[in-house]
């Protein structure tokens, strides 16, 4: 598809450039029709950019300027070209390998991404030398160096500017906007294929989005990240995500959500994961309990001994995901402790597993629900749903029995 639009492209130009020679006016130093055929047989990938002037400005003076513009343009559009490779990034499968120049310990040295197999990588790619935001990205990296060697990982960090002008960058001062002493590779992507290759390319402006890649010792991708301009990474997140990679792929089970090493992992098992569901908190609904002004009934047994105790109790149905149970609940711990010396407030997670059929035998439907006990039996009409005036008449009338 890009060929042919490339291909017609062309020859568009070669006609119009034709009919402007036709008619006394500018020449073309070679036969268009001759790159238009070449093009056919020659494979092209990736995406056709401008570079002496804005595609947008091209585009509108050849479809709407004049006929000396479109002239002059019809050379911009076919030498002044450059032809961007496809991204073949893609998780799970083999990083597009390379070989650039970069700056090692302070030379120019070639870099290929073939020299560190055996090793984990993390190639993170920023936009501009001598820019803002980048300069704290890179020393951030550099600085901590060793802790990721210690891991078996080589950072290196890439832009698209030329090795000459980060050997510069490194030569500034800190205190300048520049990098200084740098314990990792620079890599310089001039020509911007690799960039296009790993899919971090803005190709509009020809600079790279901030890139995070992870890659394991048999160069395939395990990670990947990627920013806009303006926000910087975290170098604490790409070290606890190398090192949650490193433990899968030794212990063969899977990181939870913000998992840091010595924290329990899971395995992928439908069974085998509940082991670690069931360490789990509620989190953010927890609120739904209280604060703690209820008691927690966990059996039915010890649900049954209470009643049978004679004592005046109120029992409080909850579940985690019931949000009417979350915003009752202050109001409910309040009525709890203000009637403590004489009612025993207690609460029952419907779907605590222990008490999932009781809770079914005793009825229990809506939710949130209030049952209010004396003498062994159950009196008063049961509260449900956020109801508090109701709710606080009730407990008024249970003290007063």
């Amino acid at each position: 598809m890009r060929r042919q639009a490339l291909t017609s492209c062309v020859r568009f130009l070669a006609r119009e450039a034709a009919s402007e020679g036709a008619s006394g006016s500018k020449q073309l130093p070679r036969s268009l029709s001759s790159v238009a055929t070449a093009s056919q047989s020659t494979k092209l990938t990736g995406r056709v950019e401008a570079v002496s002037r804005p595609a947008s400005f091209a585009v509108s003076n050849l479809l709407s300027g004049s006929h000396a513009s479109r002239t002059q343009y019809s050379t911009d559009a076919v030498w002044n070209t450059i032809l961007y490779p496809d991204s073949e990034m893609e998780i799970g499968a083999p990083a597009p390998d390379f070989s650039a120049p970069a700056v090692v310990d302070g030379e120019i040295t070639d870099v290929k991404m073939s020299d560190y197999k055996g090793k984990y990588v993390i190639l993170f790619w920023y936009p501009k030398d001598f820019t803002f935001v980048c300069p704290t990205e890179i020393i951030a990296f550099s600085d901590r160096a060793k802790e990721f060697e210690a891991l078996n990982c080589q950072l290196i960090a890439a832009s698209t500017d030329t090795p000459e002008v980060h050997l510069a960058w490194i030569r500034t001062p800190r205190k300048r906007g520049g990098l200084g002493y740098m314990q990792i590779p620079i890599l310089a992507d001039v020509t911007k294929e690799i960039a296009a290759r790993y899919g971090v390319l803005k190709r509009d402006v020809g600079i790279a989005l901030r890139g995070l890649y992870i890659i394991n010792p048999e160069g395939v991708v395990e990670h990947v990240t990627m920013n806009n301009f303006p926000v910087g990474r975290n170098v604490d997140e790409a070290l606890r995500t190398l090192q949650a990679v490193q433990y899968v792929a030794e212990h063969g089970e899977v990181c939870p959500a913000g998992w840091k090493p010595g924290e329990k992992t899971m395995f992928a098992d439908p069974d085998k994961s509940l082991d670690y569901f069931e360490t789990l908190q509620e989190g953010g609904d927890s609120t739904a309990e209280g604060s703690g002004a209820m008691k927690a009934i966990k059996s039915k047994k010890e649900f049954e001994d209470l009643i049978a105790s004679g004592k005046k109790v109120a029992v409080k149905f909850w579940a985690p995901w019931c949000g009417k149970c979350k915003q009752l609940a202050p109001f409910a711990d309040e009525l709890a402790t203000k009637h403590s010396e004489k009612i025993t407030s207690v609460s029952m997670d419907t779907t605590d597993e222990h008490l999932e059929a009781f809770v079914s035998d005793l009825g229990v439907k809506a939710l949130p629900a209030f049952r209010f006990y004396n003498g062994g039996k159950e009196v008063l009409k049961p509260v449900l749903g956020y109801k508090k005036q109701p709710l606080a008449e009730n407990m008024q009338q249970l003290e007063a029995m």
